[in-house]
């Protein structure tokens, strides 16, 4: 992995995490929340679907997959 890619995936994650402990403060539905990387309002909670596909690349990249 690149350096910039380790950095992302280290973002990302500790985006993910944050993400699924806070709320919008009831600025968008309660079934929606805000990705904790790019910020783009999505269905459910934590990282929105291109960001999560893009942490889970990541991961398997760094185990070698």
């Amino acid at each position: 992995m690149t350096k910039e890619e380790r950095s992302r995936l280290v973002y990302l994650e500790r985006a993910d995490k944050l993400s699924s402990e806070y709320s919008a403060g009831g600025i968008i539905p309660d079934d929606c929340c805000e990705c904790g990387a790019c910020s783009i309002p999505h269905l459910g909670v934590g990282l929105c679907p291109r960001c999560l596909n893009e942490l889970s690349r990541l991961i398997e990249k760094a185990d070698g997959k």
